[in-house]
């Protein structure tokens, strides 16, 4: 290749380069750019409000440990309504119905810091709902825990039953 053939391709290739960073890239489309998503307050006023999850009809659910209660909130229009009341309620400031989860059509609520070591005499566990004011335990995890107990780390346990805060399905 001759030396200004060389010298050819190599201006070319610089133009293209400082050509890449100095145009500005044309828009694809006239569309304007969309607009940044804004948040809504859609309720106010819950009662220690901890745990929610988004059950059948596409309702949100949320729980109040202070009421004992899980209310329902509807979406569009911001309406709550009492899905479920009668849970064991918080005893000291925090506990109580802490978290909800559907299993198909079936709600499971997560209840703690209710048993006697904490001053209550309600089941630390699962409870299913089986009406407006109707629930069934189906797992005492507070049962569980002081039965077996976590290993000896050299400190006591406050609360022996546990502290749950969470509750997910797993594999229905």
């Amino acid at each position: 290749m001759s030396t200004d053939r060389r010298l050819l391709v190599a201006v070319t290739a610089l133009i293209t380069l400082l050509a890449a960073f100095l145009v500005p890239p044309v828009a694809a489309s006239a569309s304007p750019a969309c607009p940044a998503p804004t948040a809504t307050q859609l309720v106010t006023g819950l009662k220690s409000g901890s745990g929610s999850t988004i059950g059948p009809g596409g309702a949100l659910y949320v729980t109040e440990g202070a009421t004992g209660r899980v209310l329902r909130v509807n979406p569009r229009s911001g309406k709550v309504t009492t899905f479920a009341s009668g849970l064991p309620k918080s005893i000291i400031g925090i506990g109580g119905a802490m978290d909800i989860a559907f299993i198909g059509s079936t709600a499971y609520v997560l209840v703690t810091l209710v048993g006697t070591d904490v001053g209550g005499t309600d089941v630390v566990g699962i409870y299913r709902v089986d009406g407006p004011n109707q629930f069934t335990v189906v797992a005492d995890i507070g049962a569980f825990a002081l039965a077996n107990p976590p290993v000896d780390r050299g400190f006591e346990f406050e609360v022996p039953t546990g502290v749950q805060y969470a509750l997910e399905p797993f594999r229905g």
